[in-house]
């Protein structure tokens, strides 16, 4: 009990360092690692990759890597969230505007699939950018997915999100609620109506538990949490 009260303590500080913007080892925050489970990494400017630790506040620029059967939580300043699946690769950029001290947050999914909870942006800007499309995302919920051919799958439970090719024809359309795109490698943007296996997707990078595997050795027992 005293372990979690004191765990809680770190985050609540980390937390508020980062909005308050003070933290001595971060000068320009933008984003918090809330939760880690099993291999997660971390690349910043002044070091290669490293394991992520709790708490960790993450900079423009950063960048951030799971493993197979982990995850990562995401939560920006504003609040909004990031919850990275197993085998993901993404970077994470944000430009704050001086005079209205407005933050244009963009993530670059390279590999992999995330599920996202993004809060109503005002005058802010908050996109998703793989190597075939952009998203412009304004109070929106749903997935990014990055194929390994670079396809890109993006569906919206809540919300509508802007959707522009960035290859080929570099076609554009609106992606409402209960559809889902794809963007291939020729700009050819394809939108229909959510299926059983999209929302399967969805509902899967909704969830953040995870399993404990108890294996007992001669020296006691080592517990491994693990995304499933």
């Amino acid at each position: 009990m005293k372990k979690l009260i004191f765990t809680m303590v770190i985050l609540l500080f980390s937390v508020s360092l980062l909005f308050s913007g003070n933290n001595p080892k971060s000068k320009n925050p933008v984003a918090l690692i809330t939760k880690i489970v099993q291999d997660v990494k971390v690349k910043t400017d002044e070091n290669d990759w490293t394991n992520a630790k709790p708490a960790q506040l993450l900079e423009s620029g950063n960048e951030i890597k799971t493993g197979k059967k982990s995850l990562a939580l995401i939560k920006f300043t504003d609040n909004s969230l990031l919850r990275v699946v197993e085998n993901t690769s993404l970077k994470i950029y944000a430009d704050k505007k001086t005079a209205t001290k407005d933050i244009s947050k963009n993530t670059h999914i390279d590999k992999g699939e995330l599920g996202f909870e993004v809060k109503k942006q005002q005058d802010e800007e908050f996109k998703f950018t793989t190597p075939t499309m952009v998203a412009s995302i304004r109070g929106t919920s749903g997935t990014v997915e990055v194929y390994d051919d670079g396809t890109s799958l993006l569906s919206v439970e809540t919300g509508e999100v802007e959707v522009n090719a960035t290859l080929g024809d570099k076609q554009s359309g609106n992606v409402t609620a209960g559809k889902y795109a794809t963007v291939n490698l020729d700009g050819q943007l394809d939108i229909k109506e959510s299926t059983p296996e999209i929302q399967k997707k969805q509902e899967k990078t909704r969830r953040s538990e995870t399993k404990k595997l108890m294996i007992k050795t001669n020296k006691g027992f080592i517990v491994i949490e693990y995304y499933e």
